[in-house]
Parts: C-alpha cells; structure tokens; sequence
C-alpha cells in the first residue's frame, strides 16, 4: 500500500484539484484508493458532494469513521469539517500525538494507495500526515510566493523527521498552473527545475478552465472534459506515478 500525502504550505496551488483527479485517474487504472480529506475546509468531500457523518475528525477521536465509495474503486473519508480544529486541539494532550493517524490507520487493508489532501498550514493534523505517508507531493503554482511555499513544506518534512525519528519521507514537487503565454511561469519552472532537479516530476499541470469548472458539478476532469489539456496532464501525472512508486 502507497501512502502519499498532497501538501503544501501556501494557498491556491491545485492541491485539492490534483488530489482528486490524481486519486481518480489512479482508480479509473484498476487500482483500489482510498481518499482522506483531512482539511477542515472539506473540499474534497465538497467536490464529490459527500459529506460523510464520521470523518477523520471521528477516526482520530474515537476509532469510528464512514468511508464512502464515491466512484468505482474510489473511496472517501471526509475531514469532519470544523471538528477537525477541535480534535487538533485535543491531539496536542496526548502523548503519541504525532503517530495517532498512524496509529488510527494502521489496521487498513485493501487499499493500494491512499491519497491525503492537506490544509495549507503548520499543523498538529499535517504532522500526524507526514508522519502517516511515505511520499509527498508538493504542488507549486509557477508564482514567486508558491516557490516559497515550497521551501517551506520541505522543511516541515525536514522537522517531522528529526522529530519522529522517520528515516524515509520522499518528496516530488508538481508544477501547477503553468501558462506558456507567461514569462513568470516559464522562470519559476526553470528556478525549481535547478534548484530540485529529480524532485520534480516531468509532468506540468497548465492553466486549464475546465479543471476549475468540475468541481461545480461534483464531478472529476475525467467526467467533466476528458479530451481537455487538464484530463491529459493528470494522466500523464498518474501514468509518472505509477512509475515514481514501484
């Protein structure tokens, strides 16, 4: 099983948009994924227009959580919503409280990747998911402040190793947002492409109104615009996956 964590410290990259069309593309493959929306905000679960009673905000206090089969092998555990702040809160009195996802988890089967989309923020929640994953995906949407952002998130994962001991937490930077017509865009892919070389994956997430317009329909880029350049780049995102986790 492929634990995989979509984090980043800033705002408004498409971590959201490429958790769920990359969890979607992974199970449109035959692969069994198990979804985890485990920001407060819910839009994954909001995107999918499930909201699930028992969330993750449930599986960390008390062990019980709805997991919802949302697509064909595709399955959804919703944040919990705001419950998520108070359980965060509560989280900070225990003592495991870095492993209690792990800990929550560690009984799932029959899953062959989990995906989990993360608030944008230094949080209780995103070290128990750091702590919980094995690889990370760091979107980047091609501006100045989303570079920072990831200087940023790579250094939490830095932190969450030394603090929890973890040997391994691999990251890859997902280039998002991208607009040919734009030199911003094209300095920032090149600054990242020198600066993390093999860290970043080939494929490029461009600009694309379609994948903007799918969530409205509580649908994924594959069912709202499957010819669109958005449903061939999340392929080609999933197809570079599959290569990056054997």
């Amino acid at each position: 099983m492929k634990k995989c964590a979509i984090m980043t410290m800033k705002g408004g990259t498409g971590k959201t948009t490429t958790a769920v069309n990359l969890a979607h593309g992974l199970a449109l493959s035959g692969k069994k994924v198990l979804l985890i929306d485990c920001d407060p905000q819910r839009n994954t679960s909001i995107t999918f227009g499930n909201e699930g009673k028992r969330g993750l905000s449930g599986l960390l206090r008390t062990g019980d959580v709805d997991i919802m089969l949302v697509r064909d092998n595709l399955f959804l555990i919703d944040s919990g919503g705001t419950d998520l702040l108070e359980v965060e809160l509560l989280l900070g009195k225990d003592r495991d409280r870095e492993q209690r996802m792990s800990m929550a988890l560690s009984n799932l089967k029959g899953s062959d990747y989990v995906i989990c989309d993360c608030p944008p923020s230094l949080s209780l929640i995103n070290i128990n998911v750091l702590t919980f994953s094995d690889e990370i995906i760091i979107p980047v949407s091609l501006d100045y402040l989303s570079k920072v952002g990831v200087s940023q998130t790579v250094e939490m994962i830095d932190k969450v190793k030394q603090l929890t001991s973890k040997k391994s937490i691999n990251f890859r930077i997902l280039p998002t947002f991208f607009d040919s017509r734009t030199n911003i865009s094209k300095l920032i892919l090149e600054k990242i492409r020198e600066k993390y070389s093999e860290n970043v994956f080939r494929t490029v997430i461009r600009v694309n109104t379609a994948l903007r317009e799918a969530p409205g329909s509580n649908k994924t880029i594959y069912e709202h615009a499957p010819l669109s350049r958005g449903a061939y780049d999340y392929y080609r995102l999933t197809e570079e996956i599959f290569d990056w986790f054997k």
